[in-house]
Parts: structure tokens; sequence; C-alpha cells
């Protein structure tokens, strides 16, 4: 039969190993608090609060006035129609590829901890670089969009609170200047495409007037049609001139100063969010109270299972029977 162990000889056992059981358990909280007062250093938390906001310029048509005369294609007289459209398709297509790259809550937030923004924040803080690598230095950060919102919280942590809230700071700081250079950038690339097509078109505008002088006014038919061209090519430059100009205006304004904003700086924490003491303490209680009840049992189980434990036992049990 197996033998059957009862509770009153569960608490004999750890009573019997009472004085071990303290000593694991006093010397586990005693090593917890040592180390959590002494031995780890205190981590504190910085929080910077952003504010974004897709201000994206719309390159999309906006009010010309052109009217644009085409030449008839049904008729064989050369006659001519007029469009109020063809400028509006004109200045739709100039949008598709005149267009800025659109930015939600979520890609700001992926673009916080861009490698140039934390390089620039290293470099302007004078962090040791071998110590804030870009993946250590990226772990210290937590990026979070708060839900329903369009806002964005940049928290560092930090053994010093005054670096912490420095650091939160001038990542936010250094990410709008990110942003908005990255737009500048955008602009000029944008400024720099029109202004090609600009020029391309003055020089078929050049073309067709030279075109318009050397016609005889005499030939009404040809002397029209070489004028209309020469309209045709005005207006479409003239359509082009309204996106340079927008697109200077854009420039003028640095797009992202509007778009990204600091609604709260980060405040100095007076209160360090870790090592928890108290809570690690606690933990180191529990864990040495179960290790020292797990080793009093185990001692147990060993002495009452060795060879001369058996042997003991028999010779009582033999002792009994001859009695």
């Amino acid at each position: 039969m197996e033998e059957e162990i009862s509770l009153r000889e569960l608490l004999e056992i750890i009573w019997k190993g009472r004085k071990l059981i303290a000593s694991i358990t006093i010397i586990s909280v005693l090593i917890a608090g040592i180390l959590s007062f002494f031995v780890i250093k205190p981590t504190y938390e910085a929080s910077t609060t952003l504010s974004v906001s897709d201000v994206t310029p719309q390159t999309g048509f906006f009010g010309s006035n052109t009217t644009v005369i085409l030449p008839n294609q049904n008729t064989s007289d050369g006659s001519m129609i007029q469009s109020d459209t063809a400028d509006k398709d004109l200045s739709y297509l100039l949008s598709s590829i005149l267009k800025y790259q659109d930015m939600s809550v979520n890609t700001y937030k992926e673009e916080v901890t861009n490698p140039q923004v934390l390089l620039d924040t290293i470099k302007q803080l004078k962090l040791d670089p071998k110590k804030y690598t870009l993946d250590n230095f990226k772990n210290e950060i937590d990026v979070q969009a708060i839900d329903n919102t369009n806002l964005i919280t940049i928290t560092v942590k930090e053994n010093d609170p005054k670096l912490a809230a420095k650091i939160a700071d001038t990542i936010a700081s250094n990410f709008k200047s990110y942003i908005i250079s990255r737009n500048n950038r955008q602009t000029d690339k944008l400024l720099s495409t029109i202004e090609s097509l600009i020029n391309l078109q003055n020089t078929k505008i050049e073309s067709a007037t030279n075109e318009l002088n050397e016609t005889d006014p005499s030939d009404k038919t040809k002397y029209e049609q070489n004028q209309t061209k020469l309209n045709l090519l005005k207006n479409t430059r003239d359509i082009m001139m309204e996106k340079y100009n927008m697109l200077q205006l854009v420039k003028a304004s640095n797009l992202g100063e509007q778009g990204i904003l600091i609604t709260s700086k980060a405040i100095v924490p007076d209160k360090p969010v870790s090592p928890k003491k108290l809570l690690n303490m606690a933990i180191a209680f529990i864990l040495g109270l179960m290790l020292s009840v797990f080793i009093v049992f185990f001692m147990e189980y060993w002495k009452n299972t060795s060879p001369d434990a058996k042997s003991v036992k028999e010779l009582k049990n033999d002792n009994v029977i001859i009695s």
C-alpha cells in the first residue's frame, strides 16, 4: 500500500524546518532590499506631447479663368472650338506630378525615432556615442499615439531625471526640424520639376511665335491656326506658373511649423519609476518562502528515502512484530 501523508505530518515537517525557512526568506528579502536601495540605479521617465496634423498642401486646380481654344477635329475646314475644361485637366495632371507624401498620425509616430533625429539629438546634447548607439538609444524611447486623437507622446527613460527631460524635449524639437527640412527638400524638388516644364513651354512659345511671325497674314486660316496654337501654349504656361507660385508660397510658409506643435514640454521627474523597492522585496519574500519550503520538504524526502533510513525503519518494524 502507498503511504499517505497527513496534514499533521506536513505541518510537523514545516515546523521542524522553521529556522531554515525563516533564514532563507529573510536573506532573500535582504538581498532584494540591498539591490533595490543601493545597487540598482533608479530610472526616471520624462514625456513630451506633440500635436500633429496633416497639412499636406493640395496642389489641385484652384480657379484658373483661362479658356483654351482647340482645333476642331470633327471638321475639315480647320474651325476652332472652345473648351473650359482643358485647363482643369492640365491642372489635375500637374497635381498628380507635384504631389506631397501623405502624413498620418501613425506615420509621424514612426518617424519620431528616425536615425537622423536620434543622431542630431546625440550630437546636440553631446551624449557618449559609445553608450548611446542608435539601437540602445531607440530602446530608451517609447513613442505612442493616443487613440482617437492627433497627439503623440515621446517618453524617455534615463537614470538622470534632468537628462531624461532634456532628451525628450530635444527629440521633439529635432523631429519638428526634420519634418520641416524634409518638406522643404520635397518642395525644392517639385519647384525644380515645374521650372523645367515652364522652360520647355517657353521654348515652344518662342518657336510658335517665330512661326506666327513668318506666316503670311493674308492666309487667314493658316494665320489663325498658328495664333491659336500660340495662345494654347501661353495658357498652358500660365497654369504651370500658378502651380509654381503656389509651391513658392508653400516653401515660404515652412510646411511643418503648422503641422507639428509641441503642446507639452517634459517636466523633470522627482520620483523614479523603477526599481519598485517594496514590490521587489514582496516578491523576494514570496519566492524565498516558496524556495525554503521546497528545500525543507526535499530534505525530509531525502532523509526518509535513504538506505540507512530504510534499514532503521525495517528494524523498528521487526521489533514491533517480535514484541
